[in-house]
């Protein structure tokens, strides 16, 4: 058995178990030999009072009979008394009046310590001595001694197993719900990274159109630069010109590769200073093309000057990515009203959090199913448009960062808000 490792528990549990299983031992240790000595004294006392008594009776037929002689008769007295005494025991005999002379002994003196029972002796109702019946203690007490040892043994064995077994199922248990918990994390953070994926393949036209055009500019620009070698005498300004553009493009090309890898990263970092600015700049990159075939306009009211939050800056890129692709989805693909389709963000600092907040007019939630809003696999969009999952997991995200995503819908608007605490 390995040993125990309490350190996962909470102490005052710990006491408390401690506590109890002390108790429960100490108990085991004083009722085993005390409920010996009660139930030995009390056989012990019955017996003698029962003999005592019996032997009291026959001393008041033989004191009425002789009221004036008795106290001299003790040859007679001890013959009457002999059948009553237990001679494989130490106990001793008395009869004596009422100044408390003995007037006859039996038995054997008994070694301490003793028990003594007294019984009454009558002469026409009225009390002329008495019988005592003295008994040692000392195999009683023996005995008492041995079950004390005994309980001592038991008293401690018990303490161990009292106090480590509960320990050690509540400490198995403590790892069953931590690697529980590790298995829930982890599957979280795959649904996570397999819903940062699907958004993935969701921007993928965007992205490849945010790399065509760097791509397309590269080449004009490579083709005019061979044409100008070609042509004769190479004009070094107009080289140096082209030869930058390509450069700038390949770097704005290299950028966007860089953002969608990033992007795609499997999470797990720790929790550090975050900046929201960067975050929603970042997502407004990822959903350029989407943004623009939806006709949908951002609206960044963000303060250049906000503060840091505590939390993981692509987990939050990923929040925000949903809400606005949202959003977007909600919005339609075609404008056939032709009004201004507006995605505004704003932000605001209160006390020691911040929150950002992604408000649309694109018709609203229903109420009958806003409650069920964050519910993991429930969408509203058509089959094959989305997985149900987007906003579980960004709710199940913010909530680790330890913040709050909630929703507002109402009048055809909708507000989502992350509050998140300041770092």
């Amino acid at each position: 058995m390995t040993a125990l490792d309490t350190g996962r528990i909470e102490p005052r549990i710990v006491r408390v178990i401690t506590a109890l299983a002390l108790a429960v031992s100490v108990l085991i240790m004083v009722a085993l030999p005390a409920a010996y000595f009660v139930a030995a004294r009390v056989a012990v006392t019955a017996s003698l009072t029962a003999r005592a008594e019996s032997a009291a009776a026959i001393m008041t037929e033989f004191v009425t009979r002789n009221p004036d002689h008795w106290l001299f008769e003790n040859a007679r007295i001890r013959g009457r008394l002999a059948p009553f005494v237990d001679t494989a025991d130490r106990e001793s005999w008395r009869v004596v009046d009422l100044a408390g002379n003995a007037t006859a002994l039996l038995g054997t003196p008994a070694r301490l310590p003793t028990l003594t029972v007294s019984v009454p002796i009558h002469d026409a109702g009225v009390v002329a001595g008495r019988v005592e019946v003295t008994r040692s203690m000392q195999e009683v007490v023996g005995w008492t001694s041995f079950l004390a040892v005994i309980g001592i043994a038991l008293a401690g064995g018990s303490f161990i197993l009292l106090r480590s077994v509960p320990l050690r199922l509540l400490a198995e248990s403590m790892d069953r719900l931590a690697r529980a918990e590790a298995m829930e994390r982890e599957r979280a953070a795959q649904l996570a990274q397999a819903s940062k994926l699907a958004q993935l393949g969701e921007l993928a036209t965007g992205m490849a159109h945010e790399l065509n055009q760097p791509l397309t500019a590269i080449t004009l620009a490579a083709q005019n630069a061979l044409k100008q070698v070609e042509r004769g005498p190479v004009n070094q300004a107009t080289l140096a010109a082209r030869l930058d553009r390509i450069v700038q493009m390949a770097r704005r090309a290299s950028t966007v590769i860089d953002h969608m890898r990033i992007f795609g990263r499997m999470g797990g970092e720790a929790n550090g200073p975050v900046s929201i600015n960067a975050v929603v700049r970042g997502a407004r990159d990822l959903l350029a093309f989407k943004l623009e075939r939806h006709q949908v306009q951002v609206e960044d009211t963000l303060p250049p000057d906000l503060p840091m939050v505590l939390g993981q800056a692509i987990p939050l890129e990923q929040v925000v990515v949903n809400l606005i692709a949202n959003a977007c989805d909600a919005y339609g693909d075609v404008n056939e009203d032709g009004k201004p389709r507006l995605v505004t963000l704003a932000a605001a600092v209160a006390a020691d959090r911040l929150a950002l907040t992604v408000h649309d007019c694109a018709g609203g939630i229903p109420p009958a199913i806003l409650p069920r809003i964050f519910d993991p696999f429930f969408t509203t969009k058509p089959v094959g448009k989305g997985t149900g999952l987007g906003l579980s997991i960004s709710y199940g995200i913010v909530n680790d960062m330890g913040g709050t995503l909630s929703v507002q819908s109402e009048g055809g608007t909708t507000i989502f808000s992350v509050s998140l605490p300041l770092a």
